[in-house]
């Protein structure tokens, strides 16, 4: 790794090394051999200690930008499976609304349109318990477990909604089955937005780690 501080700090030295021998000529010149040595080796000792003080720091910078390399790769992972949850979430949720959750088979509490025990449920859990983790992990100032919390609410609104529509409206009695109201379409338009912007957001924050990783 390259330390953006050595060339000047080797400019330094160079200057210092040159300086002191051009006064040690000088010094010779004038036929001052002791206080000459004098200086070459108080000049010596300062040229050490200034490399010694300069590899410390360096040392020291070093693993200050390797473990906050650390945190940030540990940071995109916890994103990457954020996003994964994110998916595992949306594929679940469309098989629950559009696809073999109307089908026979369903428990009391999918028929009375609760998610308890559904894989909605256990999907949602899973992503609630990644945000945690990404809320401790990313220091952003976002609050990702309350965005999972969102998506949770929308969609046990829609769940209650749909049960409403299949078993309490009476117009479900007509052809075509369901019925798809102005209240559900909103909670539809309602869960599309916030599983957009939630997925935005994961990816302006993993593009901010990307960029200092």
């Amino acid at each position: 790794m390259k330390n953006p501080y050595a060339l000047g700090f080797w400019c330094a030295i160079v200057a210092l090394v040159l300086l002191s021998a051009t006064y040690f000529y000088g010094v010779m010149l004038a036929h001052q051999i002791d206080k000459a040595m004098i200086f070459l080796d108080s000049a010596s000792a300062l040229i050490a200690v200034s490399a010694i003080v300069f590899v410390a720091w360096t040392s020291f910078q070093t693993q200050k930008i390797k473990k906050k390399q650390l945190e940030q790769g540990k940071t995109l992972v916890a994103i990457w499976d954020t996003k994964v949850a994110l998916r595992r979430v949306e594929t679940v949720f469309d098989r629950y609304f559009w696809g073999s959750y109307w089908q026979p088979g369903r428990t009391f509490q999918e028929v009375m349109g609760e998610l308890t025990g559904t894989p909605l449920e256990k999907s949602l859990e899973a992503l609630k318990k990644q945000c945690v983790l990404l809320d401790k992990q990313a220091a952003d100032g976002r609050h990702w477990l309350n965005n999972a919390r969102e998506l949770s609410d929308v969609a046990a609104a829609m769940a209650r909604e749909r049960y409403q529509l299949d078993f309490c409206d009476p117009r479900s009695e007509t052809p075509g089955g369901a019925v798809i109201n102005r209240d559900f379409e909103v909670l539809v338009y309602t869960w599309t937005a916030r599983l957009k912007s939630f997925d935005h957001q994961l990816d302006a924050l993993e593009v901010e780690y990307s960029e200092h990783a």
